[in-house]
């Protein structure tokens, strides 16, 4: 047992955080005392933090970058989660998403491509939903030239598509 400095009451050293600087390895006030002021603390200098972090952030755009990455790559479910839930609070932007991407699609098919051909761009469809049933992981097509890229625009024909793994295709996202 021991006692806060803060609340004066007696309680087991598992109420309280460790610390390398106290000579019996813990703090002299409790976790709860510890909250408290934290959350005091941080009300008082909100504003000055929030100003400090978004200073380092205009400062430091490729360290923001790689940072929310390795957040990313450790948190693969929670990053599912979050998405999750934006698209459902966001359907709309989700909709239009996928209709400006069909859209494209449509757009980027020529008029002159066979009925063979055609049936060539369904089976790199049907490939990727037969890996998907497998379970292993997760396929999407992919276009090797984009249909929206910034420098250049690809068609939606046969010969610019491949079957990938969704997570290289997430990593190669909209660039040639």
């Amino acid at each position: 047992m021991k006692t806060c400095v803060r609340c004066h009451q007696d309680k087991p050293v598992e109420a309280y955080y460790k610390s390398k600087r106290h000579v019996c390895g813990y703090l002299s006030w409790c976790k709860e005392c510890e909250s408290k002021r934290s959350k005091t603390k941080n009300a008082v200098n909100r504003d000055k933090r929030l100003a400090k972090a978004q200073e380092w952030r205009d400062n430091n755009p490729e360290a923001l970058k790689q940072a929310i990455q390795r957040w990313r790559e450790k948190n693969p479910t929670k990053q599912s989660e979050i998405y999750k839930d934006w698209a459902m609070r966001n359907k709309y932007k989700v909709a239009e998403k996928w209709m400006r991407r069909d859209a494209a699609k449509k757009h980027r098919t020529p008029s002159w491509l066979t009925e063979d051909e055609k049936i060539r761009i369904k089976c790199y469809y049907q490939v990727a939903a037969m890996y998907n049933r497998e379970g292993l992981d997760t396929y999407h097509v992919d276009h090797i030239v984009p249909l929206q890229g910034k420098t250049v625009s690809g068609l939606h024909v046969p010969w610019n598509l491949q079957v990938l793994p969704a997570k290289l295709n997430r990593q190669k996202s909209n660039r040639f």
